[in-house]
């Protein structure tokens, strides 16, 4: 990011102006008034920030109810690819949120982690999600990075080496759920034509079917149009295909009582999560002024798990690959169409409560592992 930045004339422009405006004050003897003005506003920056980030008030801890044990030969045998930058700086939290769902749901066998680009590079993305999973003990989770870009060779990409492999040797079972950009699904399938056929079934984060506005503000699509290819291929995959939308990921923001709900749980995954959620939720309720940001990747992931929780359309997708550079969505509804698309979320309260116990049982989980590798130690 900053070799680019040095090279633009306007980053110099704007570097001659602050210089010759800090000579100017000089000369004329403000500079000291200039800068006490400077602090003072940085200092008022500060303050609405953390009024952003802290004031979200107090409420009593909800009652969380406790998942069911499952079998593990009942499980749903899980992927998850994704763009995971929950923690980083001025990036989105929504993919962390959903990995840790995805490791508390009690129905679901997480197999892996497979990594790409859209929040960040993949190698940022890779080390995010593989910090994350050793900071809860889950190490024996694999972490695949993949693509770095949509004009890699698919030999080259680990992410869809590993995925044919695991695909092919469990035919009809897998789920995959890709939040990022879908080169690594595109990979995957130039390396074996079957692979989406071999899919239980595909849930996909991307796509607006109509302008993508939150609060005034016009949003760009940041999935499908980072490989319009890799989109189309996903879209018409030979398995049955979910789709959430931008639309519907607006349906999910989590605001300052799920924050606060959130913060009043008090177990150590909880206040792991408030701890690298809340400089984005300060930023998004500065930014958007709706109280809160949008959990996209948990709308395509919930699905799976708690399908009741929304509402669907079934329909053909027929958008062309320049509708898709722009990541919109063409559709022709029909009760008969291959394409199961996300409308919205149908139960909030239930949304975030499926979040809150999944979350719960992870700390379980996880305090469950840190017993025992004590006494294997000892």
């Amino acid at each position: 990011m900053s070799e680019p930045l040095l090279r633009s004339p306007w980053f110099w422009i704007a570097i001659t102006l602050i210089v010759a405006g800090i000579g100017l004050t000089a000369a004329l003897g403000v500079l000291y008034w200039l800068i006490a003005a400077l602090a003072t506003a940085v200092l008022v920056l500060i303050a609405v920030f953390l009024v952003a980030a802290y004031a979200v008030g107090r409420v009593e801890p909800p009652r969380v109810p406790r998942l069911r044990k499952v079998p593990p030969s009942e499980r749903i045998p899980v992927i998850y690819d994704c763009d995971v930058t929950m923690g980083r700086p001025f990036r989105d939290v929504s993919d962390g949120l959903a990995l840790l769902y995805l490791l508390g749901e009690t129905c679901v066998d997480l197999l892996c982690v497979t990594t790409t680009y859209g929040n960040s590079p993949v190698d940022v993305t890779t080390r995010t999600v593989r910090h994350l999973l050793h900071r809860l003990g889950y190490d024996d989770v694999a972490t695949l990075p993949g693509a770095a870009g949509p004009n890699e060779e698919p030999e080259m990409n680990r992410a869809a080496r590993f995925l044919t492999t695991i695909v092919d040797n469990r035919p009809g079972e897998i789920a995959l759920i890709a939040t990022g950009s879908a080169s690594n699904l595109k990979h995957a399938a130039a390396l074996d034509p079957d692979f989406f056929k071999k899919l239980r079934g595909l849930y996909l984060l991307g796509g607006a079917t109509g302008p993508l506005v939150w609060s005034g503000h016009r949003l760009a699509e940041l999935n499908f149009s980072l490989d319009p290819q890799a989109a189309y291929l996903a879209i018409h995959a030979d398995c049955p295909v979910t789709i959430a939308t931008g639309q519907a990921g607006l349906t999910a923001v989590f605001r300052s009582p799920q924050f606060a709900t959130l913060q009043a749980l008090g177990d150590p995954v909880s206040r792991l999560i408030v701890r690298k959620t809340r400089f984005w939720f300060a930023l998004m309720r500065l930014w958007f002024r709706d109280d809160g940001f949008a959990m996209w990747a948990s709308v395509a992931a919930l699905p799976l798990t708690h399908p009741e929780l929304f509402e669907y359309e079934q329909v053909y997708v027929t958008s062309t690959l320049d509708d898709l550079r722009i990541g919109r969505l063409v559709v022709d509804p029909s009760e008969h169409g291959p394409v199961r698309l996300i409308r919205g979320v149908r139960d909030f309260d239930g949304f975030i409560l499926a979040h809150f116990a999944a979350w719960r049982h992870l700390w379980r989980r996880v305090s469950a592992k840190k017993q025992w590798r004590r006494k294997t130690s000892k």
